[in-house]
């Protein structure tokens, strides 16, 4: 009885196993007539795909690629003879016949019960993939202007992947130029979809192929700032520096990095590429003037600051920051004479040392906010300073006119 029992279970399943196989065969047919119903055709393979006596059987994976590859040639025609196609449909078979065939690959290449390896469906597939890979390129540009920037993505890296499957290796796809462009479009899509993760791991490969290089780094540094991940955006803006060179004529990555340093307090690392900054562009007053204030605030390098800030001013004789700053140095200093001096308290020997250190240093800051103020009159930290230097030099005159200046303003 138990024997007969199970002779029975055994052709209950080889029963079931060869229903599904019809299943399969049925679609195959189907798709292969003159006019498939490729509705009816998806719906019978697509139950063999998820049921356990086919699912994982070579035969059934290619016929559902070879289903949807029939589909996609079927509006290909049409479009030949322009009729009319939705073109997502179109492409979105394309993607399918890649990703059915891809797992029948999986399947046909696997060792048989001798340990051999027999595929019966590879070379159709290989020849089919080479066929259509071309179209993954026009798919990708469909979604893209349809602003399906995830499925643009997708469809361009198909078109990049294919020639680099092993399987494909016989078909010798030539990769040309043409890669580096799709890769290109791919990380602008991944980058449209505000996938940063993504668009910074094609970037990150693109820097190696030198395609539009300064671009490239431009991306790749704002998909960074986007992630908050300094580390590597300081890494890739010191590349670009290296990179670039005098041949980065705005100066974009050097100004970017010097920022960076400056905001992250990083004053010595932001001098030093001051210093490169103005060994290619050693008349911009602009950079000698914020490595002065570097050196003043940061560093506290008076002299240092004065020096570089002499030769803002030598550059642009009319540059009202550099002006102001190189005053604001010299009041400083006075202010912070008069506060020495403060504790003396024999008065004569207090004015002595007042007008030996203090007020030289007022004078000194004075030609500096003049000018300053002449050129910015409306600056009101100008004004401010004024009214300090001519209190304390006495110069009542210059005084009352700075603060009726500064009185009609507040009116």
């Amino acid at each position: 009885m138990k024997k007969t029992f199970l002779t029975a279970t055994l052709c209950l399943a080889a029963t079931g196993a060869f229903a599904q196989m019809k299943s399969v065969n049925q679609a195959f047919s189907e798709a292969k007539m003159e006019n498939p119903n490729f509705k009816e055709a998806r719906a019978t393979i697509q139950q063999a795909l998820t049921n356990p006596e086919t699912e994982n059987v070579a035969k059934t994976w290619y016929v559902a690629g070879f289903i949807e590859n029939k589909a996609f040639e079927a509006d290909q025609k049409k479009q030949l003879l322009n009729q009319k196609v939705d073109e997502k449909n179109l492409y979105n078979a394309l993607y399918d016949n890649y990703k059915y065939y891809i797992k029948a690959v999986g399947l046909d290449t696997l060792p048989n019960e001798k340990n051999k390896v027999k595929p019966k469906y590879l070379k159709d597939i290989r020849n089919t993939l080479k066929n259509n890979h071309v179209y993954f390129w026009n798919a990708g540009g469909y979604f893209f202007n349809a602003n399906d920037f995830k499925t643009a993505y997708k469809m361009w890296n198909v078109y990049l992947d294919i020639p680099k499957l092993g399987f494909m290796a016989p078909a010798e796809i030539k990769m040309d130029s043409t890669y580096t462009m799709i890769k290109y479009n791919a990380a602008i899509a991944a980058i449209r979809a505000e996938d940063n993760k993504l668009a910074i791991k094609c970037l990150e490969e693109l820097k190696k192929d030198n395609y539009n290089p300064q671009d490239v780094y431009k991306l790749l540094t704002y998909e960074y700032e986007l992630e908050k991940d300094t580390v590597n955006l300081i890494n890739t803006l010191k590349e670009a520096v290296n990179k670039f060179g005098s041949a980065d004529k705005d100066s974009q990555f050097m100004l970017r990095l010097i920022n960076l340093y400056i905001y992250t307090g990083k004053s010595q690392e932001a001098i030093d590429y001051l210093k490169k900054a103005v060994e290619v562009e050693p008349e911009n007053a602009e950079y000698w003037k914020v490595m002065g204030g570097l050196y003043y605030e940061s560093l506290k390098d008076e002299e240092k600051a004065i020096e570089c800030i002499l030769k803002a001013i030598e550059i642009k004789p009319d540059y009202a920051e550099a002006l102001g700053e190189l005053g604001r140095i010299y009041y400083n200093r006075a202010v912070n004479f008069n506060t020495e001096i403060s504790n003396i308290r024999d008065n004569k020997k207090y004015q002595e040392e007042k007008e030996k250190k203090v007020i030289p240093a007022f004078k000194e800051a004075l030609p500096y906010y003049e000018k300053a103020h002449q050129l910015k009159p409306d600056e009101n930290e100008y004004k401010i300073a004024l009214r300090g230097i001519y209190y304390n030099l006495d110069d009542a005159e210059n005084l009352k006119k700075i603060e009726a200046e500064m009185g009609a303003l507040a009116q």
